[in-house]
């Protein structure tokens, strides 16, 4: 892995999710792209006049400097890290936070996110649905619970229908040593084979070169359900899983179970979008 891009604002939330980007920077030896989305305040702008205008300087120059205000701020997370190559990026030409997130190519995106509840203008759920469903690399949503990103226990969620995801989370992030737990959830009232599911996770964990590892088939309502509440079970660090990445209609109707983890979970999720 070469690139991690982090969404930032200087909020707590963004600023936890520096400090992941960083340990992952460290583990696998990546550059960090640290990009700001500040949109020129359009709606906003008789707030602006009111802040600014007092001093007799135009809408133009207090423009000029809230953007310099941002490339101080972006020196100083910057200067926080001196081991890790970091480059700032400033997009002040989008009025689409998540638009601009995707239009800039990475291995991997990091970001911070107060889940459905938060705040909705950069890092509040919908925003993180759609970066989840939409990128085309992987996807690590960092949330407010854990307070370092050490890794002892991760849940792998799966269906048997896609494996890539796996590999791409064991490329991406130093959790090879941490306990793995194999998550199938059931919500079929056991109309399916334990035994059978059972030794097809062997056989994915075998494949993968994992040793470390348990398998668990856990019955719930739905699978969002399942997942999250396995998770808080066993007070897992890490979630893992794939998206089918749905948009439009489909997605309307069908939904994504994905972007519900993410939204609802307290813990790390790391996502990729399989077809």
């Amino acid at each position: 892995m070469k690139k991690i891009l982090v969404p930032t604002d200087f909020s707590p939330i963004a600023n936890k999710a520096i400090e992941v980007a960083v340990t992952i920077a460290r583990y696998n030896g990546a550059m960090i792209e640290l990009l700001n989305v500040t949109i020129y305040p359009i709606q906003d702008i008789n707030t602006y006049y009111a802040v600014y205008g007092a001093s007799g300087i135009s809408i133009d120059d207090a423009w000029k400097s809230v953007l310099e205000d941002t490339r101080k701020q972006m020196d100083e997370v910057i200067a926080k890290y001196p081991d890790i190559k970091i480059r700032a990026l400033i997009d002040e030409s989008s009025d689409k936070f998540v638009e601009s997130v995707l239009n800039h190519n990475a291995d991997l995106i990091v970001m911070g996110s107060n889940g459905a509840d938060g705040f909705k203008e950069f890092f509040g759920g919908s925003n993180s649905e759609a970066i989840v469903r939409m990128a085309s690399c992987p996807v690590l949503v960092v949330k407010g619970e854990k307070e370092a990103f050490n890794l002892k226990k991760v849940v792998l969620a799966i269906d048997f229908t896609h494996e890539k995801f796996l590999k791409k989370a064991m490329y991406h992030l130093p959790f090879r040593e941490a306990e793995l737990h194999f998550l199938f959830v059931d919500t079929s009232s056991k109309i399916i084979s334990y035994t059978e599911i059972k030794e097809k996770m062997l056989i994915m964990a075998n494949k993968l070169g994992i040793t470390n590892s348990q398998f668990v088939i856990q019955e719930a309502t739905t699978v969002e359900d399942g997942i999250l509440e396995y998770t808080e079970m066993i007070g897992a660090d890490l979630v893992v899983m794939y998206t089918h990445g749905r948009t439009g209609v489909s997605h309307f109707f069908k939904g994504s179970i994905a972007e519900d983890v993410v939204n609802h979970s307290n813990v790390p999720v790391f996502t990729y979008v399989e077809d």
